[in-house]
């Protein structure tokens, strides 16, 4: 090679980039955009020229397939709200002009997928009243009618998706959120038919997805899991499977691993094996191959007859060829890259560049999603560490600190 001559290494060839299959969808190739949180979307409840220009540029960057940032389908009423009622369902919650999401991201790519990932909004209380780090009080625990209700709010969430064009849909059962904490042996004590055995645990899954067939038949229905909750008396490497086999028993279609909740933050880097900082799922100081694909090893544990999708610290296109060869895994999911370098599926793709992307995996991304500093409302996620230097420190300093800014007052 020339001095001074860029090299080009075509990957076209690569399994990476041949088609791939969930349920009836057929997925151009196996990179897909792991849910990101769009939260200037969810305040506004309204379809923006900013939120479609992102995901343009997203389906125009080459990924597979789109799963979109979580929209809820039953949420709490937050204080400054009416409060006549407690809660909001999901025809209150639904985002006005979704349908010009699938338009966009069709228009801009033909073949590339949208998956709209659904999820319960803010809600002070679970499958039991345990105590968090987070208050000084417990959480509610769940009736049996409130459950029914969420379920409800689902399936009307998914039927309506199917209805708007989305190419199927994701449930969020992962990071904590409420079927998460349904899912946990450490969240769900319950004694009744929604807790104690891991196919107690996944009723509600199996809720959702037999109410929904009925009305919206073969439409994709996918979930993203903890394979692990990183606390003791939680989903583990050891009890993961025996869980994902149940989820595969009611009728999902992939299973996305993922990993954490929230309140294992607050143990040690010891503990955890890994610097806890926000969010738990989003690892940082991953630049070494080994501390890459940090959820490898519980996909690894699985024998499902369902596509598999790997999101967490998924870096080093050429490890994460050699894991897509190996078999256990049938997608590779990116997030925190996409954020800083959407069109990094094409150049992978074309073997420009580096091997890795751009994103160095440090969380500031994660700063600007939740506190929205000097902002009177949240904007798009962007790469802070890439346009902001200044807000970039600021949210470097908030990393270190967090805990002791959520720590209740006494």
């Amino acid at each position: 090679m020339e001095a001074g001559r860029l090299m080009y290494i075509n990957r076209s060839h690569y399994k990476m980039f041949s088609e791939g299959y969930i349920a009836g969808l057929t997925i151009f190739n196996r990179l897909i955009r792991s849910a990101t949180w769009d939260p200037t979307l969810l305040t506004s409840c309204q379809m923006t020229e900013d939120v479609l220009n992102l995901y343009l540029n997203l389906a125009s960057g080459g990924v597979g397939a789109i799963i979109t940032g979580g929209l809820p389908v039953y949420r709490e009423r937050f204080p400054e709200e009416d409060s006549s009622r407690p809660v909001l369902l999901y025809k209150e919650l639904r985002i006005n002009g979704l349908e010009k999401m699938v338009e966009t991201i069709h228009q801009a790519r033909s073949n590339c997928k949208v998956i709209v990932q659904l999820e319960v909004g803010h809600l002070y209380a679970g499958p039991s009243s345990i105590a968090t780090p987070f208050s000084n009080e417990a959480i509610r625990e769940l009736s049996l009618a409130e459950i029914e209700q969420i379920v409800t709010c689902f399936v009307d969430a998914i039927v309506d998706m199917r209805n708007a064009g989305f190419d199927g849909v994701q449930l969020h059962a992962a990071h904590g959120g409420l079927l998460s904490c349904f899912l946990s042996p450490y969240t769900n004590l319950r004694e009744d038919g929604f807790g104690g055995t891991p196919e107690k645990r996944s009723k509600i899954i199996r809720e959702i997805v037999t109410q929904a067939r009925k009305q919206a038949g073969d439409f994709p229905i996918l979930i993203k899991m903890n394979c692990t909750d990183y606390l003791e008396d939680g989903v583990d490497i050891e009890n993961f499977p025996a869980l994902a086999s149940e989820i595969v028993k009611a009728g999902v279609d992939a299973i996305e691993l993922s990993g954490g909740m929230w309140e294992c933050l607050f143990r040690s880097e010891e503990e955890l094996g890994f610097r806890p900082v926000p969010s738990p799922e989003s690892h940082t100081r991953i630049q070494k191959p080994e501390r890459q694909s940090y959820f490898l090893k519980y996909a690894e544990r699985l024998d499902l007859p369902i596509p598999i999708i790997l999101v967490g610290g998924n870096r080093d296109v050429e490890k994460l060829e050699a894991i897509l060869q190996d078999g256990k895994v049938d997608f590779i999911a990116l997030c925190r890259p996409l954020i800083r370098e959407p069109d990094l599926p094409n150049r992978w793709k074309a073997g420009t560049g580096k091997p890795v992307p751009e994103c160095v995996s440090c969380n500031s991304c994660i700063y600007a999603m939740f506190i929205h500093p000097g902002q009177p409302e949240p904007g798009l996620v962007t790469c802070v560490c890439k346009n902001d230097k200044t807000l970039h420190q600021k949210a470097q300093k908030w990393l270190v600190t967090w805990r002791e800014i959520q720590k209740p007052s006494k």
